[in-house]
């Protein structure tokens, strides 16, 4: 009888070996690269957001917000600072495990000078746009009221559990940039 040709017990167990080492390696880095991928889409959602409540304002002749809700995860627009999450206003679902931070600990120096200075707000849940589409702070007692003077920009810091830091800046001409921290020693944005 003829020989038959295959593979042996060690060349297969010497395959699955080197195939769960592949493994082992690339898990966590796709892990990763999904937490980041997250909070970038998150960082333009919300960017997209803040410029959608802008051109609102600015159709409507009144003052628009955009508000972060911790306990639902959701950002919306509103037209009062104060006022809780409705079904119907335009909204983003920003992914769970994601964090607002108003006193973020990595340098943002570069965020402060690009966003106006000195000025510049760092918040946790309100952002608002004025009828000329320009950022300001609302009166929660007066909605209508939503003061821009002196002309300040906005800072809106996220993190993720991995590390990861995304901010989405107002310029004080209501410029709305999504920013993703690339080096956190140097404090390097893009």
């Amino acid at each position: 009888m003829s020989r038959e040709k295959g593979f042996s017990m060690i060349e297969l167990m010497f395959v699955c070996a080197i195939l769960i080492i592949i493994t082992v390696i690339a898990v966590p880095n796709i892990a990763r690269a999904n937490a980041n991928y997250k909070l970038d889409a998150s960082g333009h959602s919300v960017a997209s957001l803040l410029q959608q409540a802008r051109m609102q304002a600015v159709k409507t002749n009144q003052p628009a917000y955009v508000r972060y809700d911790n306990g639902t995860g959701m950002v919306y627009v509103t037209n009062a600072p104060g006022a809780a999450y409705v079904a119907g206003n335009p909204d983003v679902a920003v992914s769970k495990g994601l964090l607002f931070d108003p006193a973020p600990s990595p340098n943002h120096a570069q965020l402060d000078t690009y966003a106006g200075g000195a000025g510049v707000w760092q918040i946790s849940d309100n952002i608002g746009f004025n009828a000329r589409g320009l950022p300001c702070v609302g009166d929660v007692a007066n909605p209508a009221l939503c003061a821009s003077f002196p002309p300040r920009g906005f800072e809106w810091f996220m993190k993720n559990g991995n590390g990861g830091w995304e901010a989405v800046t107002v310029t004080p001409a209501g410029r709305v940039k999504s920013w993703r921290l690339t080096d956190t020693s140097a404090g390097t944005w893009q």
